[in-house]
């Protein structure tokens, strides 16, 4: 948060504007969580360990992330493009260069994937708030799936292959053994790094509802959005669980549709922010 306690509600709604969350059914007490009854000490004792360093650190990385988005959007670009091109040559290719060129086309995919790979690798080891087990688990996953993309590199190299047919297995095994894998951890890891924002939000939305100067009206509006936002938890648990991609993406995606009505309540405290303020006399 950049802004004194006064104008902080809009830079959080600008955070919770760009930040894709969610949220779903209710975790927990919200009048519970604030007033310090009950488990709330545990809970937010749990967000603080989680988030750590993360609000300094992000400050530092998000420069690195969105060069690193632009250099992804590229890459997505260039990759989309090449297998537009390959689609127009395969359907072109005769019995005779039908295999050479299919061959060529996922050679040249794969480099393609490779660098992609190994410029995102670098991006998930220095993102911050990630717990160490989960970013390992990321990086094996990743490491596993560039070390399998070479050898076929260059089995296509020596011309190992001599049929569609064993070529189509191969492509299967590293889709089962490698993709598959690396697509589920990256799941995990998106919904990881959610929930550090998340309960840096959430922490940052208790601190302002602790200082005990806000108006009424306005203090009610914040704790309704920390609500909001802090009913995202169970999904992105269950997102960084799961145990399928299907099952990962389907709770992001269902916690991302619902944390839609969060930002409004933040507007809202927001104008009446506003609104007491230019009303209260001068000194």
């Amino acid at each position: 948060m950049i802004s004194p306690m006064r104008t902080v509600i809009l830079s959080l709604l600008a955070f919770c504007l760009l930040t894709p969350m969610a949220y779903a059914e209710t975790a927990s007490s919200l009048s519970s969580a604030a007033t310090g009854s009950g488990n709330s000490v545990d809970i937010w004792a749990q967000r603080q360990e989680r988030v750590g360093m993360f609000g300094a650190q992000w400050a530092d990385f998000a420069l690195v992330q969105k060069s690193w988005v632009t250099k992804w959007q590229k890459a997505h670009g260039k990759l989309t493009a090449h297998i537009d091109r390959c689609h127009d040559d395969v359907r072109g290719a005769n019995r005779d260069t039908l295999l050479p060129v299919t061959l060529q086309c996922y050679r040249g995919q794969l480099m393609l994937e490779r660098d992609s790979l190994t410029n995102e690798r670098s991006i998930v080891n220095q993102w911050p708030g990630i717990p160490a087990a989960s970013k390992k688990a990321m990086l094996g996953k990743m490491d596993a799936l560039l070390s399998s993309l070479q050898p076929v590199v260059d089995a296509i190299d020596a011309r190992v292959f001599t049929s569609l047919d064993a070529f189509q297995n191969v492509r299967a095994n590293l889709l089962t053994q490698y993709r598959q894998p690396y697509w589920l951890a990256s799941a995990r890891f998106r919904a990881d790094a959610a929930l550090t924002q998340l309960d840096d939000l959430l922490l940052s939305l208790h601190s302002l509802t602790q200082e005990g100067t806000l108006p009424p009206a306005v203090q009610e509006k914040i704790l309704s959005a920390l609500q909001c936002y802090e009913t995202a938890e169970p999904l992105l648990v269950a997102a960084q669980d799961a145990e399928t991609l299907e099952q990962s993406s389907k709770n992001f995606a269902l916690a991302f549709t619902t944390i839609a009505p969060c930002p409004a309540l933040l507007t809202e405290a927001k104008a009446l922010q506003s609104a007491s303020s230019s009303s209260s006399p001068s000194h």
